[in-house]
């Protein structure tokens, strides 16, 4: 399983780690694409998938008179007219945790997916449109905007048939997230994501997936491949140290969750970590005899 790993990571390295720094949005279907051929499609043609997308974009661009002098708002309308009513594209809600949600070849073929992959569909779509839309980390819920001149811009979500959110329906989405707290709807909710941010919470919406499914292997890549990105990312960290311990290697998982704790002491998950640490302990006390 090591080398496996280490083979799928020096591909992930060269074919999308290594561009991340130049943060262009416009090659998210692609690094998109790279993670389902490097964990699940390894004959899958990245250039073949990419040129349905914009297959659909081709096909909007017709329906369109005087394309340059159309409004945003013509051209969502559009987009929503073509990706939902016609090509029937549609959420996943009856099983949202199915890993194939994660990987766009299947979204492209199949037309149901969740919320972030949608959106990158949704993205290209656009950009082949020449319409500039950017990523939105939003919790929970992945979104995408569209920025007008000055601070203007408007939010759109793709997995509810590209509807257009105004604060209120933000707020409402943002009480759905987190039902029992009154968290104040701000911009920084809506603020542009990097494509790094994008990548990571692709990897980790698959990595939960798996962790559903019970597919330890598969899950210890994806976590390998989002610590590759970032070293010291919060949940990776966590999430090795689970992996560790669901094989068993106890004082790896030990160790590791020590380093969590080190790291990350305000964690929301702070105190079933240190639980978990010291039922470790304990067991290691018994073994050695010194309990």
């Amino acid at each position: 399983m090591r080398e496996k790993i280490q083979k799928a990571l020096f591909d992930w390295d060269k074919s999308v780690v290594k561009n991340l720094a130049y943060d262009d949005v416009c090659r998210l279907p692609e690094y998109a694409l790279q993670l389902s051929r490097i964990i699940a499609f390894p004959e899958l043609d990245v250039r073949n998938e990419i040129s349905k997308i914009d297959q659909i974009g081709l096909k909007i661009r017709k329906t369109l008179e005087n394309f340059s002098q159309s409004r945003p708002t013509q051209i969502i309308e559009r987009i929503n007219d073509q990706l939902y009513r016609k090509e029937k594209f549609r959420p996943n809600r009856d099983d949202y945790y199915n890993p194939s949600n994660s990987f766009l070849n299947v979204v492209i073929r199949r037309k149901i997916g969740i919320p972030i992959t949608l959106s990158i569909v949704y993205m290209r779509v656009a950009e082949s449109l020449n319409f500039k839309l950017v990523p939105v980390s939003f919790p929970s819920h992945f979104l995408i905007k569209y920025i007008l001149e000055g601070e203007s811009e408007i939010i759109i979500d793709p997995y509810n048939e590209g509807r257009i959110m105004d604060d209120y329906s933000l707020k409402q989405l943002l009480d759905q997230t987190v039902p029992r707290l009154s968290v104040a709807l701000t911009r920084d909710f809506v603020a542009r994501a990097s494509v790094t941010k994008v990548m990571i919470r692709m990897l980790n919406n698959l990595k939960t997936s798996y962790f559903e499914c019970q597919d330890i292997d598969k899950a210890e890549l994806v976590n390998e491949m989002i610590l590759h990105i970032h070293s010291n990312d919060q949940y990776g960290l966590r999430d090795k140290g689970m992996i560790m311990l669901k094989r068993k290697y106890q004082q790896e998982a030990l160790e590791l969750f020590n380093q969590y704790i080190e790291k990350y002491p305000e964690a929301d998950d702070i105190d079933p970590i240190l639980e978990l640490v010291r039922k470790l302990k304990k067991n290691q006390g018994r073994e050695t005899g010194f309990i």
